[in-house]
């Protein structure tokens, strides 16, 4: 899963003009999503907060700090040891930055704790005990999914099924345990999906070979407002909410055997493909566009709610290993082991593309401020690159005590890293 990208794979690049609609069909893993668009687009300026697994879904924020660096001379601003371990990325809610931890012989005590941005020290702390199976893979953790924000509210989720809704000041809303409410989820290398709020609802996949399903839950009351069944094998995707201008959300899931579109309040299916996707990849939504991985990375132009999405163009080489896609609505970047390419949105042709000499394996989605992406593996090494228009280079490289799996957070200037047990701030 790790090797290394011959450096100039064969390409296979597919553009689709004009109004093309059409379900896809074959047997190489694609890629799709879609979806969006009623009236107008979600808006392409990036959110001030970070509230989520990759901000709000693209990967971007408008400023971030142009160096790294450690030591008495450096940029981090401070580092914190946290309660346990984590492959979590942390989100951000104004000076307020929220990590999950776990611990214990077995990783079944939970941990949700609240932060100072400006200084690192602890505002409050959530401790629970595990009611699910707590399996992951020894370089994972049990709390490996990315929690998730409305700015009032925070929900964390963990590998044992087990979901948790605290308030920006650390009150406990409500808990429940779908590991305890449903004991033949789980599969034996952890479950990693992230939740995702989308209106007043919290959507989680909670996909693997035993009781496989996508719930909705009231984000007020940690009720179940649906359930539906899904594949009945493991998946680390994560569910996409998009905006369609009605009262109720659309949200994407994905697997290695469809893609459906559900509403968001009813999980009523709008429409769907009987084919497989990328099961760690996510997709990403940019204004009127859907980037969906797979065996090639699929480009889509989102119409109505309930309306089949348009293909645009495809290609191979674009689609990424582990980590996501990542958009600023011009540009779209994806890393492919150790090789960063840069995509043009529109037509799906590769612009540059750049070996990142010393990366090991990635896990953490790239994450973009203006013209710098920050990239992380998962020995601790972390690198700027510099985005000159028609070429790259790294500008940037600093050695983190211990490596890193969780999507970094960036907002108000800030980057936010979490490694196996510390929290990292650079300014």
């Amino acid at each position: 899963m790790n090797q290394l990208l011959a450096f100039k794979p064969r390409s296979r690049r597919q553009f689709f003009g004009g109004s093309l609609n059409r379900t896809l069909s074959g047997r190489s893993l694609l890629a799709v999503f879609t979806i969006l668009c009623a009236g107008t687009c979600d808006a392409l300026e990036p959110s001030s907060d970070w509230l989520g697994f990759r901000g709000d879904g693209r990967g971007v924020a408008t400023a971030g700090p142009t160096t790294l660096a450690i030591g008495d001379d450096g940029n981090r601003a401070w580092k914190r040891s946290m309660p346990g371990r984590s492959v979590a990325g942390p989100v951000i809610v104004g000076d307020l930055v929220v990590s999950t931890s776990s611990s214990g012989p077995d990783e079944e005590d939970l941990f949700i704790t609240g932060l100072n941005l400006s200084d690192g020290v602890t505002r409050w702390e959530q401790r629970f005990r595990a009611t699910g199976r707590p399996y992951f893979h020894p370089t994972s953790a049990n709390a490996a999914p990315s929690p998730a924000s409305d700015g009032e509210r925070i929900v964390a989720f963990f590998s044992s099924n087990d979901l948790a809704c605290v308030s920006v000041d650390g009150q406990l809303l409500w808990y429940r345990g779908l590991g305890r409410d449903y004991p033949k989820t789980g599969n034996d290398v952890g479950m990693a999906s992230s939740p995702v709020i989308a209106g007043d609802t919290v959507v989680v996949q909670v996909e693997c070979q035993g009781d496989s399903f996508a719930a909705g839950i009231d984000l007020a009351t940690g009720e179940n407002l649906w359930r539906i069944q899904r594949p009945a094998m493991s998946n680390w995707s994560s569910p996409v909410a998009l905006s369609t201008g009605s009262s109720s959300p659309t949200v994407i899931l994905q697997s290695r055997e469809d893609l459906i579109a559900v509403d968001a309040r009813s999980g009523k299916v709008q429409w769907s493909f009987d084919e497989g996707r990328d099961a760690i990849a996510s997709a990403t939504v940019v204004g009127d566009r859907l980037l969906s991985p797979g065996g090639d990375l699929i480009a889509y132009r989102l119409t109505g709610k309930n309306e089949t999405p348009t293909e645009l163009w495809r290609e191979n080489q674009l689609s990424p290993r582990n980590a996501s896609v990542v958009s600023d609505g011009e540009r779209l970047y994806s890393l492919k082991g150790s090789v960063l390419l840069r995509g043009d949105l529109e037509t799906g042709e590769i612009v540059w593309k750049t070996r990142l000499s010393g990366l090991g394996s990635t896990w953490a989605t790239p994450v973009v401020a203006e013209d710098r992406i920050y990239v992380f593996d998962q020995t601790g090494l972390g690198l700027i690159i510099q985005d000159g228009g028609d070429e790259a280079e790294i500008t940037t490289k600093v050695q983190l005590e211990e490596g890193v799996l969780g999507t970094p957070a960036l907002a108000n200037g800030k980057l936010v890293v979490r490694s196996k047990t510390m929290l990292h701030c650079f300014k």
